[in-house]
This record gives structure tokens, C-alpha cells and sequence, in this order.
């Protein structure tokens, strides 16, 4: 199982409805959560197969910003 981890811009618990819309949508993932508490305001994305374009893309759609953490 892979786990991709997003900065997001969801300052709002209003947007993370608007997170779980956007994961719904999505294949492969299993798991999110999103910390509200950090200041990157992280989405913990956890699946099979997941591609972090389309994750992206699909957050955008629904107007939350999202841009992928690598981790060292």
C-alpha cells in the first residue's frame, strides 16, 4: 500500500467536505485524513496505484489546493 502526503490549502473544516468529495471520486484509495492542527494543513492519502496528478487535479476541481510532499 503506497501513502502520498499533500499540502493543501484547507484552512476550513468547510473544505474538508469538499476533500472527501474529491477522494470519493478517486480509485485506489483506501484511506485519508487530513490534519487541520499542522500548519501544512496535510492530506494523508493511502491506496493502491495512486497517482498524485490526478489527485491534484481532482482537489482542484473542487477548490482545494494541493501540492504533493516527498519525503527524504
Amino acid at each position: 500500500m503506497e501513502k502520498l502526503i499533500f499540502e493543501t490549502n484547507a484552512q476550513h473544516p468547510s473544505l474538508v467536505d469538499k476533500i472527501k468529495q474529491a477522494v470519493e471520486k478517486l480509485n485506489g484509495i483506501h484511506e485519508w485524513k487530513i490534519d487541520l492542527d499542522s500548519i501544512y494543513n496535510l492530506l494523508t492519502v493511502e491506496g493502491i496505484r495512486l497517482n498524485p496528478t490526478e489527485i491534484e487535479s481532482e482537489l482542484a476541481l473542487h477548490g482545494v489546493e494541493a501540492s504533493r510532499l516527498y519525503e527524504e
